[in-house]
């Protein structure tokens, strides 16, 4: 019985990628959504410098930035190492 039960379970399918994409009509939404993001993320930032002021909220997006990039050098190096192997 768990044999069964494991063959089905292999099974997979999948969609044809042509349906996954998103139509070119569909560019309202994404017009919508982009804008939105945008003025989220300007009165996140508006409240971050109301709340703590002007030199935290510089120190708090220096940290960000500097943790951006090391997740960039450390995706460099490692893809770096990897291609002699």
């Amino acid at each position: 019985m768990s044999s069964a039960i494991s063959s089905r379970s292999l099974v997979i399918v999948s969609a044809p990628i042509a349906s996954a994409t998103v139509p070119r009509d569909f560019w309202i939404a994404r017009a919508i959504t982009s804008i939105t993001g945008c003025g989220l993320q300007a009165a996140a930032l508006y409240a971050v410098v109301v709340t703590f002021g002007i030199w935290v909220t510089a120190a708090l997006c220096a940290v960000g930035a500097l943790a951006v990039l090391l997740q960039h050098i450390v995706l460099w190096r490692a893809t770096a190492c990897s291609r002699g192997e």
